[in-house]
C-alpha cells in the first residue's frame, strides 16, 4: 500500500522541479532581452550624441509607504481639486502654456464688437389665465392710454378680438420708468422694472380666439450688454470640478470655461426677465412650468463678424467663441430675404435645459442707408427695434408652438402619474385629480382645433410671419420658408395635442369607471363589516338582557 503513495510524489516532485527550472530560465531570457534591450537604447543616445542621461537597467518601484500616502490624499484632492495638489504630480507648466494659447484662440477679435441687445420673454394666456392679464394691465396702468388713440382700452379690445375671434396686434411700444419720463418724447406708458434694463418693447398679439401672447423685451443698460463680450475676453485657465458621490472629477478647458461664463450670463438676465412678468402677468407658463421652459429670445448685435455664416471658414476651430453664444454655423438658421445680415435660429438642440429659446442675431455695420432711412440713431435700443419690428409675428408663433408642447407634457405626466397612483391603491386621491384634470383641461381640444385652423390659414403667416428662408437640403435652388415650416410645425402639434388629450380622457374615464367599481365594492365590503358587528352587538346586548331577567 505503501509503493503507490511513493511512486505518485516522486512523479510531483520531479513535475515541481521541472516547473522551477522552467521559470528560472524564462525568467533569466527575459532579463538577458531587457538589459540587451537598454544597452542598445542607451548605445542609440550616446551615438545621437543625446545630453539625457541613460535610461536605468531597472524600473525603481514606489515605497509602500509613499503609496498608502497618494491613497489617503487622493479623496481630498478629487474633493478640492483646485486647492490641494495632486498626489501623483501633473505638469503645471504645461496647463499654463496650453491656457495662455487658448485664451488667444478664444477672444474676439479687435475688430470685432459683440453685445447682449435684448431678452425676451413672452407669456401665454388661455381661457384659464386671461383673466390675470386683464387684471395686469389695468393694476399697471396699461388699459388706457396718456394720449387716446383709440375709442376703447386694451382691455376692450382684447375682450372684442376673443370673442368674435380675431387675429390682431397690439403694440404698446416702448416702456420707460416713471422718472424717466421727460427724456423721451411720445411716451404712452411707464413702469418700474429691474436696474440691469434701461427700457422695455412690448408687444400683445391676439392669435386665436382663445390664445392671447404677451410679449416683453427686456433692453439691457450699455454695461450689461457688453457682458457677453467681457466674460469671453477675459482670460480663463483650466479648471477641475468635482463630482458628487465619487472620488473623481470633471476638467474644464479654456473654452468651457468661457462658454459656462456666457451661459451663466444668458441665464442671470433670463431669470430676471422671467421674475417680473411673472410677477406683474402670471399667465400659462407662470402657473404650470419651471423659468427653464419659458419662450424666450436673446437679441446679438455684432460689428465685424457675420453670425450663422454658411461661407464661414473651414480650419475654424470648435472653440472658437462664436460657438459660445450658438452663432457660429449656419446649420438651421434662417435669413432675412431683405436684411441678409439679419439671422435667427432655434437652437433648442444646443440648449436642452432651454428648450423654447430661440437667438437673433444682426450685423449692423453692412446696413446701408435705404435700410436705416427710418430708423433714427444707432443706439442698441434702435437695433433692437430694427430686430424686433421684422420678427414680433414669427416670436408669437414660436411661443405658440411652445404653448402646444407643453400641453403636450401635461398631458402626458398626467397619464403617468394617475397611472402611478392607481397602482399604488390611492383610489380617492387618484379620482380627485381625474376630476382636477377635466377642470383645468376643459378648453384644451377647443385650442388643438383654433390652432389646426390657424395653421391652414396662408395668409395671416404671410402678412405677420414671413420673410425668412434657410437653406433647402430637397431643393437647393428653391429656399425653405419660415410661414411654410411654422405652419407645417403648428399643424403637426396640434394634431397630435388632439389625439393626446383624446387618448388622455378615453383612460381616464376608465380608470374612473375601474377606481369607482373598486371603491363601490370596497364601500360594500365595510358595510358588510358594519352589518355583521352591529348583529353580533345585538346578538349580545339580547343574552345580557336574557341573562338579567333570568337572575331578576
Amino acid at each position: 500500500m505503501e509503493q503507490p503513495a511513493t511512486f505518485l510524489q516522486t512523479v510531483i516532485q520531479q513535475q515541481r522541479s521541472y516547473l522551477c527550472n522552467a521559470w528560472a530560465l524564462f525568467s533569466k531570457a527575459v532579463n538577458n532581452d531587457y538589459i540587451g534591450l537598454m544597452k542598445d537604447e542607451q548605445t542609440q543616445n550616446i551615438d545621437q550624441g543625446k545630453k539625457e542621461d541613460v535610461v536605468a537597467l531597472g524600473k525603481k518601484s514606489v515605497p509602500v509607504w509613499k503609496q498608502r500616502a497618494r491613497k489617503m490624499v487622493w479623496p481630498l484632492h478629487a474633493r478640492y481639486p483646485n486647492v490641494i495638489p495632486n498626489p501623483y504630480g501633473e505638469d503645471k507648466s504645461h496647463y499654463r502654456e496650453r491656457d495662455a494659447e487658448n485664451n488667444a484662440k478664444t477672444a474676439l477679435d479687435e475688430s470685432v464688437s459683440l453685445r447682449l441687445g435684448c431678452i425676451m420673454v413672452s407669456e401665454i394666456f388661455g381661457p384659464s389665465e386671461i383673466e390675470t392679464l386683464y387684471e395686469g394691465l389695468e393694476k399697471i396702468g396699461w388699459d388706457g392710454e396718456k394720449v387716446p388713440v383709440r375709442d376703447e382700452s386694451n382691455i376692450d379690445w382684447l375682450k372684442k378680438q376673443r370673442l368674435y375671434g380675431s387675429e390682431g396686434t397690439m403694440p404698446l411700444g416702448w416702456i420707460h420708468r416713471p422718472e424717466e419720463v421727460k427724456k423721451y418724447v411720445g411716451v404712452r406708458y411707464t413702469a418700474d422694472f429691474p436696474k440691469e434694463f434701461s427700457s422695455l418693447l412690448v408687444n400683445i398679439a391676439q392669435l386665436t380666439p382663445s390664445i392671447t401672447c404677451l410679449s416683453v423685451g427686456f433692453i439691457l443698460t450699455d454695461d450689461a450688454s457688453l457682458e457677453y463680450a467681457n466674460a469671453i475676453n477675459e482670460p480663463a485657465k483650466t479648471t477641475r470640478v468635482p463630482k458628487r458621490r465619487s472620488r473623481a472629477y470633471s476638467i474644464m478647458g479654456v473654452e468651457h470655461v468661457k462658454e459656462e461664463r456666457v451661459r451663466r450670463i444668458r441665464g442671470k438676465y433670463r431669470n430676471v426677465g422671467i421674475s417680473w412678468l411673472s410677477k406683474n402677468f402670471p399667465g400659462f407658463f407662470s402657473e404650470h412650468c419651471e423659468n427653464s421652459h419659458f419662450p424666450t429670445v436673446e437679441f446679438l448685435s455684432l460689428d465685424g463678424f457675420t453670425p450663422f455664416d454658411k461661407d464661414a471658414p473651414r480650419d475654424r476651430s470648435w472653440n472658437h467663441w462664436s460657438r459660445f453664444v450658438n452663432i457660429d454655423h449656419d446649420f438651421g438658421s434662417w435669413t432675412s430675404s431683405s436684411i441678409p445680415s439679419l439671422k435667427f435660429s432655434f437652437d433648442a438642440g444646443h440648449r436642452k435645459n432651454t428648450p423654447n429659446h430661440m437667438t437673433v442675431a444682426l450685423r449692423w455695420d453692412v446696413l446701408n442707408e435705404e435700410d436705416l432711412k427710418t430708423y433714427g440713431g444707432d443706439s442698441l435700443g434702435t437695433r433692437t427695434y430694427f430686430a424686433n419690428d421684422r420678427l414680433d409675428g414669427i416670436i408669437a408663433r414660436y411661443a405658440l408652438a411652445s404653448y402646444l408642447r407643453e400641453l403636450l407634457r401635461s398631458l402626458k405626466e398626467t397619464r403617468q402619474s394617475l397611472s402611478a397612483r392607481s397602482k399604488a391603491r390611492c383610489s380617492t386621491s387618484a379620482i380627485e385629480h381625474i376630476s382636477a384634470f377635466f377642470r383645468q383641461s376643459i378648453g384644451v381640444p377647443s385650442i388643438a382645433r383654433e390652432v389646426r385652423a390657424l395653421s391652414e390659414n396662408d395668409a395671416s403667416f404671410r402678412w405677420n410671419a414671413s420673410g425668412f428662408s434657410q437653406q433647402s437640403h430637397r431643393d437647393e435652388e428653391k429656399p425653405y420658408e419660415i410661414e411654410e415650416g411654422l405652419k407645417s410645425f403648428l399643424g403637426r402639434l396640434s394634431q397630435q395635442l388632439l389625439e393626446e388629450d383624446q387618448d388622455t380622457r378615453d383612460f381616464l374615464n376608465q380608470l374612473s369607471s375601474a377606481l369607482g367599481t373598486k371603491e363601490s365594492i370596497a364601500a360594500q365590503r365595510r358595510m358588510e363589516g358594519v352589518t355583521l358587528l352591529a348583529l353580533v352587538v345585538a346578538v349580545i346586548s339580547m343574552g345580557v338582557a336574557i341573562y338579567t331577567a333570568l337572575h331578576t
